[in-house]
């Protein structure tokens, strides 16, 4: 049985007797009839991610990445607690007095049912994913990225004991007791753990290993394994730190006083030793029979890492390379950054690099600050750039950083694609025309086969697997059918853009470069006909994948000459296809022109030329159209100052914001009023 309704990944999940409760990306909670599937609720629980979890009162609780908490009774919102924490609340958990809610601002809290905090646990350095309940309510668990699994009591609220592990813990189950390894075994993901009915507790790290803990000797793994997690644990993490990482837990380190008694097993073995509040790292000397001192663990950050590049970050040495989880949707994906940098100018940086919404700035800001151990005064400012040597620089002085006007709407961070399609009748057509055309062109009954199973793999999504004959059938030998019978096969091509093995015709050294221009010829061929709107549509397709993307931008300049005398065509759809195409390369404008590299004010001036000659000669039926025109417009000025407010002059004198208050019921009185802010009017 399927249970569908979320408009976003489902990213959380708890029974609650004949009902399940689910939390989503969409910023919504859903209660399941799991006999029929059917939806018998939608709560609103906020803004993006969803943690859910039910109360033994039959409530349901919600915890959101707007920080907010949330207690629903039935479909009404009983209590409401803005800013429970300082960030994202990861994850919650009940037992029958309480509920337990952890954090990215590495807290844990404990609240009562009707949203009371009543104590804050604090000890972890960096998010906290997990927190459980001893089943008898005497402890609490919780794990967390700073590589350990954390036992607090209850009595005080004082942690009582701090496992490290070799990676991330992502998730800890618990059903009664914990206190040492009892075994571990290996596991394919590492992001999730179960409860054993015995009172283990489970931790799931990022190791790819699941780790059983137990109180009781009988379960415990033999004496040498547990010192091999230890030590492989202790080994991780003091390699960690000293990439710059923070990962190593200043409460499991021994003691120095203790160091006379600790005998090393093997020449060159690293152990940490903490003296007065610091943790230092001490290498086995066998001949000397003695620990040498390495020197403090607090992260060697002058060690470069090479970071390979993108078209945001230069390729180069960085002082760190985070890793930044993006959800269920995206995975990890990698953040350079070097000391000195503004970490605000680097998290819109990275938003723009992965088109997501600017809300999501401040938190990427905080997680640098947090991870590089910087502190930017609390405003996105920061100091010089530092970095030094030959460490590339991604991001502009704050004075620079602070000259661009900071806009929630612009500039838009998702491209305007075409992604649906009637696959069954537009492989009908395709057929219908392989009778039409020259024998020596026709699909034989083989390639109709392979023809038919490349559609049904497209449909399927960009999880299937196309075969390398169903590619050439497809980009090949239809494409050298005549032009009057290729608007289907164009259609098909713009489908095959959504897949990401379309990536590969864009990877050679002439970079798709054929593909681009047949697709420009195309719209000039029929400018009004079904030709020319499937190749304007096939060009904005382009802008999904980021290699692709970068291809066309590189054509812009092509692409404008053949928008210049496209934009006249009687055909309406074309006309949004054509705007959507303006709109994703002004988008990619901004993107590419991250200081220090320069704003290319040309093309800037060009697309905006293009934008407002549209919008003035625009019919009413062009309602569509002329909000991608206007968007895109909106997507270059929050650059513009860097070009002198060229752009901006240039929308004033044509008369552009007479021309808004027409389309505010299409583009939403927020947008209206970010770009008049932007203009200045």
């Amino acid at each position: 049985m399927q249970f569908e309704g979320h408009d976003g990944p489902v990213c959380s999940l708890v029974e609650l007797g004949a009902k399940l409760v689910s939390g989503s990306w969409d910023g919504k909670a859903k209660v399941w009839d799991t006999s029929t599937g059917q939806c018998t609720a939608t709560l609103d629980a906020g803004a993006h991610a969803v943690s859910v979890a039910a109360l033994p009162t039959g409530e349901i609780v919600t915890g959101s990445q707007d920080k907010s908490l949330r207690v629903f009774r039935g479909n009404e919102c009983m209590h409401k607690v803005e800013n429970a924490h300082g960030d994202i609340i990861r994850t919650i958990a009940t037992s029958t007095t309480s509920l337990l809610t952890a954090s990215n601002d590495n807290m844990i809290k404990l609240w009562s049912f009707d949203g009371v905090e009543m104590a804050t646990l604090a000890g972890h350095q960096s998010f906290v994913y997990g927190v459980a309940y001893s089943d008898d309510g005497q402890k609490i668990f919780s794990s967390s990225d700073d590589c350990t699994l954390k036992v607090w009591s209850t009595a005080d609220m004082s942690c009582k004991q701090s496992i490290v592990h070799a990676g991330t813990v992502w998730q800890v189950h618990f059903a009664k007791r914990a206190c040492e390894v009892h075994w571990e075994v290996h596991f394919s993901h590492g992001h999730e753990g179960c409860p054993l009915p015995n009172g283990d507790v489970v931790s799931a790290c990022g190791d790819m290993m699941l780790r059983v803990w137990s109180c009781d000797p009988a379960r415990f793994a033999p004496e040498a394994e547990r010192t091999t997690q230890r030590e492989i644990a202790e080994q991780a993490n003091i390699a960690a730190a000293q990439k710059g990482s923070s990962s190593v837990a200043m409460d499991t380190a021994t003691d120095i006083s203790q160091m006379p008694s600790c005998v090393g097993k093997k020449n060159g073995e690293i152990k940490c030793f903490k003296d007065n509040g610091v943790v230092y790292a001490f290498s086995w000397n066998q001949g000397a029979r003695q620990w040498d001192k390495i020197g403090e663990v607090v992260g060697q950050q002058e060690e470069k890492k090479f970071y390979e590049g993108d078209p945001i970050f230069k390729a180069g040495e960085y002082d760190f390379i985070f890793d930044v989880d993006m959800g269920p949707a995206h995975g990890m994906r990698k953040l350079p950054y070097n000391k000195g940098e503004n970490p605000m100018v680097v998290a819109e940086a990275f938003c723009n690099r992965e088109q997501i919404s600017r809300e999501n700035t401040d938190q990427i800001r905080r997680f640098i600050m947090q991870n590089a151990g910087v502190d930017d005064g609390g405003g996105g400012g920061g100091g010089s750039n530092s970095g030094g040597g030959s460490a590339p620089s991604s991001t502009p002085s704050p004075a620079a950083a602070a000259s661009e006007p900071i806009s929630e709407v612009f500039p838009i961070m998702q491209p305007a694609v075409f992604k649906d399609g009637k696959f069954e009748q537009l492989q009908a057509k395709i057929l219908e025309f392989n009778g039409q055309v020259d024998e020596s062109l026709r699909l034989d009954p083989v390639e109709v086969g392979h023809l038919t199973e490349g559609i049904s793999k497209l449909k399927m999504g960009v999880t299937s697997e196309l075969r390398a004959c169903q590619q050439e059938i497809i980009i090949v030998k239809l494409g050298q059918w005549p032009k009057d019978k290729l608007f289907p096969v164009v259609d098909l091509w713009r489908l095959y853009l959504a897949h990401p093995v379309s990536s590969d015709l864009f990877k050679g050294s002439d970079r798709g470069t054929s593909h681009i221009l047949q697709a420009l010829d195309f719209i000039g061929a029929d400018v009004n006909g079904p030709l020319g709107l499937c190749a304007a549509r096939y060009l904005a397709n382009l802008f999904i994948y980021q290699t692709n993307k970068y291809a066309a931008f590189d054509k812009r300049e092509l692409i404008f000459k053949t928008l210049s005398s496209a934009l006249n065509t009687t055909n309406k759809h074309t006309k949004v296809a054509c705007m959507s195409l303006l709109l994703n390369i002004a988008c990619v404008l901004h993107e590419s022109s991250q200081p220090p590299k320069a704003w290319d004010l040309a093309s800037a001036e060009t697309c905006a030329r293009l934008a407002l000659d549209f919008l003035a000669k625009a019919a009413a039926e062009d309602e569509d159209a002329k909000v991608r025109a206007v968007l895109a417009l909106g997507s270059l000025l929050p650059r513009d100052r860097q070009g002198q407010g060229t752009v901006a002059a240039k929308c004033k004198d044509a008369g552009l914001p007479a021309m808004l208050p027409a389309l505010e019921t299409k583009m939403g009185a927020k947008s209206v009023a970010e770009l008049k802010k932007l203009l200045g009017v």
